[in-house]
């Protein structure tokens, strides 16, 4: 069985900020595409900027990024499986001899997939003063810490 590999685009906010979401409160969040993406200094996890919690990068994809994700993988899977069952119909059909089967089949839909695009928010930018690296966060009246989500430290 073969690996395959799908890329997608997210366009980030007019600063270039796309969302993310904890997956121990829920609490969304902006990062920095450039600098999540920086293959210079890579990192394997993230903290939640209003919980703290750490877990793997991978983990904090929003639901949005996640949905895309699931219908670029069905459409990829209902296209190998057309493929298939096309072939099959023909090899079927072409059959010669005593017996004849033939083979009808209805083609599998494709799920609609969308552009990706951040809006602009209402979140405060935070500049960890440990790493350097930024973040979006709702600040709101009262809130006691945020952390940054690449180091994990209270800025």
């Amino acid at each position: 069985m073969s690996t395959e590999n799908f890329t997608t685009s997210i366009q980030g906010d007019s600063e270039g900020y796309v969302t993310f979401e904890c997956p121990y409160c829920n609490s969304e969040f902006k990062l920095q595409a450039g600098e999540y993406q920086n293959d210079d200094e890579p990192f394997e996890e993230l903290f939640c900027p209003y919980c703290g919690l750490a877990k793997e990068k991978n983990e904090f994809l929003s639901a949005e990024v996640i949905e895309q994700a699931q219908a670029i993988a069905y459409n990829y899977m209902v296209e190998e499986l057309n493929k298939t069952f096309k072939k099959m119909q023909r090899s079927l059909n072409r059959s010669k001899g005593l017996i004849k089967i033939k083979m009808d089949y209805k083609p599998l839909k494709k799920v609609a997939t969308k552009e990706l695009k951040d809006k602009d928010t209402t979140e405060t930018e935070f500049k960890c003063s440990c790493c350097g690296r930024r973040a979006k966060v709702l600040y709101c009246a009262g809130a006691a810490k945020v952390f940054c989500p690449y180091c994990g430290v209270d800025i």
